[in-house]
This record gives C-alpha cells, structure tokens and sequence, in this order.
C-alpha cells in the first residue's frame, strides 16, 4: 500500500498519491468556493499534512476519506482565518459575494470565459447551502467520492449523509428554479 510506503518516508509513494489526489483536493477547493488565489495554498496544506500525519493512518480506512477529512479541515481552517482577519483588521473578504470581481488584464477564449462564468454560477448556488450540505454535495457530487468515502470524510454515519444529501438536492432543485425563472 502507497499510504503505508509513504508513512515509512518513502517520498516516491507520496508523490504518487499527490499525483492521484491533488486534483481531486484541488476542484473540491474550487467547488467550495475557495478563491483562486488560495487553491494551491490549500492543496500544498492539505498534503503537507497528510505527510505529517501518516504515521497515524489507519490502514482500515479509506486512504481517499481519510485525505478528505484533512483537505476539508485545510479548508474549513481558511473560512475561519479569513473572518478572524476581516473581523479584526475590516479586510477586504474575497469570499463575499459583494467584493468587486478582479479581472484578468489579458483577454482568454471565449469558451474559457464561458466556463468561468458557469464555474462562478456553480460555485455561487453551492455557497447558498448550509455548509454542512454543500461538503456533501461537494464530496459525492463534483470530487466523485463514495457515499460511504464521504461520511468517512465527513466523520458522520452514511444516514446522516444521506439525510445531508437529500436537503441540499432539494434546495439546489429549489434555487435552480428560482434562478432560471428569474
């Protein structure tokens, strides 16, 4: 196994599961909204500490729920940074949907702005979930996760998954219908 390698400091196994995993940990950023800027940071964060902590991997578990739990820790970890900051200093909150969008100075294709734009519709409904619907959501619907592999990653039981799935396709069906109506 790559993980029980890599725990040994093996850093050929590590690199293999960063190769297999880093995308994956990547778009679940982008999907929760993460701003661009910060996506890579997270990534780096979220492996940078799995490495620390593969010496206490459970060889039981799923190495992939077992890394999401991480990767959603890192990202929880940014959101309460960034209303830590704004809260002490008024900073600029770049996950506010009232923040100016920052342009690119260079003009891209117009089949790459049209999918930023769908990204940003995307990635603006999911916002609009309570937190704990939207990892569902984002686990088992954008990153591919198993159900079982998302409540692993989640720490809660498959029920409770299942009951966090339901209301967040209900209230996606819901602001869907809104939006496409309006």
């Amino acid at each position: 196994m790559l993980a029980k390698r890599a725990a040994q400091g093996d850093q050929r196994a590590f690199k293999v599961l960063v190769d297999r995993y880093g995308a994956a940990v990547t778009q679940a950023a982008r999907s929760f909204g993460i701003p661009d800027t910060d996506i890579d940071d997270v990534t780096q964060e979220t492996f940078v500490a799995v490495w620390k902590a593969l010496g206490d991997y459970d060889e039981s578990r799923l190495f992939r729920a077992w890394l999401f739990g991480i990767a959603m820790n890192k990202m929880r970890d940014l959101y309460r940074f960034r209303k830590v900051r704004n809260f002490l200093f008024g900073a600029l909150d770049l996950l506010s949907p009232d923040t100016p969008e920052q342009t690119d100075p260079a003009p891209g294709p117009e089949r790459a702005t049209a999918a930023r734009r769908e990204l940003a519709k995307v990635t603006q409904t999911l916002s609009l979930l309570p937190r704990d619907q939207r990892e569902a959501i984002v686990l088992t619907g954008i990153v591919g996760l198993t159900q079982p592999e998302a409540a692993a990653a989640l720490g809660i039981t498959l029920k409770a998954l299942e009951g966090r799935l339901t209301r967040a396709r209900s209230k996606l069906t819901l602001l869907i219908s809104r939006g496409s109506s309006a």
